[in-house]
């Protein structure tokens, strides 16, 4: 689930100009970012397994200590069709190749948490830190620590639409820090979602879901740990939370840009609150 903005509220007298020129440089480097990690992924899934960038070497050895002892035992999908097959197949390797980075780059968005408690962003604060930390906790208590999850297709598809999404959202909010009206930032703001919030939700619940035991627990329940059930628990009201989370994405895109599929009050002037 994305993580709240960084970007300065409308309302009152403002951030400094020298705290503007922080958030603005702040969201730049995360645009820069996740758009390493964009490139790099499509570059993977089209070309295969490339020679690393030296942002993704020195991401991979800055956080080797923090990870566990792993073997990389990606699935077979010799069964399928060759072409699918070698989709699925850089799918489920995707992780070996770009981990490292998305670990990287989504944990330096603990700063925006700091941005709301010091008051350089207007945002509420329980808001800004379930939404990081939800993809924290995608990061480093799923997919960074169950080998079921980085083998897993689906790590690719989140990665994809969690950084689709921020390329937009960081230069959206730079560009409003800069005072810069880009009416097709705002548009693709509050209109990417409807693809790539389903896709994201969807992919980290299924990363969710690959790490339970392949046993029902009314069937081995000796198999079943309570972080099993924790996970089986967040698994099932993932989906109604993208419900409720979609819906509400809908509403506020109303509210910026006006009904209908292209909008029309939000491409004439930026909406002065700011949402999500």
């Amino acid at each position: 689930m994305p993580p709240k903005s960084t970007s300065s509220s409308s309302k009152g007298r403002g951030p400094s100009n020298a705290v503007k020129l922080y958030l603005t440089l702040f969201n730049l480097a995360s645009f820069f970012g996740w758009m390493l990690i964009l490139t790099s992924l499509i570059k993977h899934l089209i070309a295969g397994p490339q020679t690393s960038t030296y942002p993704i070497k020195f991401s991979s050895k800055l956080l080797a200590p923090l990870r566990p002892f792993r073997i990389f035992h990606a699935p077979s999908y010799a069964h399928l069709p060759p072409l699918i097959a070698n989709i699925l197949d850089r799918c489920s390797n995707t992780h070996l190749y770009i981990g490292s980075l998305v670990a990287l780059v989504q944990s330096a968005a603990l700063l925006e948490i700091v941005h709301v408690i010091v008051g350089w962003v207007k945002s509420p604060v329980p808001t800004t830190a379930i939404q990081v930390a939800s993809r924290l906790f995608m990061v480093w208590a799923v997919s960074e620590r169950y080998s079921q999850a980085w083998t897993s297709p689906f790590y690719a598809t989140m990665i994809f639409a969690w950084s689709v999404t921020e390329a937009i959202r960081y230069p959206f909010y730079a560009n409003q820090l800069m005072g810069s009206n880009a009416k097709g930032l705002l548009w693709a703001r509050y209109t990417t979602f409807y693809l790539l919030y389903p896709l994201g939700a969807g992919s980290e619940a299924m990363l969710i879901f690959s790490t339970l035991p392949q046993f029902l627990p009314w069937n081995k329940p000796t198999v079943w740990s309570i972080r099993d059930y924790v996970f089986l628990l967040l698994f099932i009201i993932w989906w109604p939370g993208l419900y409720v989370m979609y819906t509400h994405m809908i509403k506020q895109r109303r509210r910026a840009l006006g009904k209908g599929f292209w909008g029309s009050k939000g491409i004439e002037k930026t909406p002065s609150k700011k949402t999500n």
